[in-house]
């Protein structure tokens, strides 16, 4: 992440206000590597426009129908976990 693209503390807080803790059962470690992950399979998209376009279910959330969350929504929520 990019100094231009570093949570502020109080970003950072509303992310875990909104979106919630550590999901149960995963470590930091693994919170991490899915970072990693998602990093890697949208590598190849150049665009902020295009990323904050891309909408993708919450992987943690384990309903019929989980919450829809923006990737970049996503990525600032791990960042703010596992920082």
């Amino acid at each position: 992440m990019t100094d231009a693209h570093r949570l502020t503390p109080a970003k950072r807080k509303r992310l875990l206000k909104t979106l919630g803790p550590c999901p149960a059962g995963y470590t930091n470690d693994d919170l991490e590597r899915f970072l990693d992950l998602l990093y890697g399979m949208y590598s190849h998209i150049y665009s902020a426009t295009e990323l904050l376009h891309i909408v993708v279910s919450d992987p943690f959330d384990r309903s019929e129908t989980p919450r829809q969350l923006k990737l970049t929504e996503l990525t600032e929520w791990l960042e703010a976990l596992v920082a």
